[in-house]
């Protein structure tokens, strides 16, 4: 879906397939319909269905033409969505890999598509003037944990050009001696440098950075329960530490700050 501010521009915020998380992921192909008179917006926007036939839609990356493209976590496919006329419609759907494992996360950058799969993420270059015959990705890193539970990933690009990829808790409530889970991790953009930049995030569904302060924020799903809650927590730009120092203060900030 999309929604229109008064000037005409369009802002994405889900696909025709919503995802629900109560206790646990409601699976969409079950829902009867889309309610889009349920979504409250600010004054001046509106929203509608921008693609269908978009199975399991997950993750969102905006190529420099246009293309839309999205990652799915049980599809195991990646889309690209195209809207020729930029009406705010899809004109075409194009599946560009499939049979993956769980390619949730995507992002765009120089004209490649990076795919997060559970254990590796891929690399597909100059993408777009390649839709109907993609070329056979580049694996950029293949360093990450084949747990499946909380492996599906979600990545962006940050303000340091070096690409973020979180790799979940393997499990309800847990910790293990490797300090790679319950993180989010860093690369650069060939894959080299890996590094965690915050340890202590149990597993986050999406994250940013601000604009003015180049702080990251992060969705961070708390442990299954009916008591449960998703919080939004930031954590500070912390280059200048070790990373025995950069988790310590990490933590620190994630447990000071309160749910949005």
């Amino acid at each position: 879906m999309v929604a229109k501010n008064k000037t005409g521009v369009f802002i994405t915020l889900i696909l025709l397939l919503p995802i629900i998380w109560p206790v646990s992921c409601t699976p969409a192909k079950n829902m009867k319909g889309v309610y889009l008179g349920d979504v409250t917006l600010p004054p001046g926007f509106a929203i509608n269905i921008c693609a269908t036939n978009v199975e399991n839609a997950r993750s969102l990356a905006l190529g420099d033409s246009g293309t839309l493209f999205v990652g799915t976590r049980s599809a195991g496919r990646v889309y690209a969505v195209l809207d020729r006329n930029k009406d705010a419609r899809a004109d075409k759907v194009i599946v560009i890999a499939e049979g993956l494992n769980m390619p949730n996360g995507v992002a765009f950058r120089d004209g490649s598509l990076y795919v997060a799969e559970v254990n590796r993420v891929l690399r597909y270059d100059n993408i777009e003037s390649r839709l109907k015959k993609p070329p056979k990705p580049v694996i950029v890193s293949n360093s990450f944990p084949e747990d499946l539970h909380h492996g599906w990933k979600f990545i962006g690009f940050g303000p340091d050009d070096k690409l973020y990829v979180p790799v979940g808790a393997p499990c309800n409530v847990c910790e293990r001696s490797n300090e790679i889970y319950s993180s989010i991790i860093r690369i650069n953009p060939d894959g080299g440098n890996l590094e965690i930049f915050a340890h202590g995030v149990r597993n986050t569904v999406g994250f940013d950075w601000h604009p003015k302060t180049g702080e990251l924020w992060f969705t961070d799903i708390k442990f299954e329960s009916p008591l449960s809650e998703a919080h939004c927590t930031r954590v500070e730009d912390l280059s200048q530490c070790p990373v025995e120092c950069k988790n310590a203060v990490a933590r620190e900030i994630m447990q000071a700050f309160s749910p949005c």
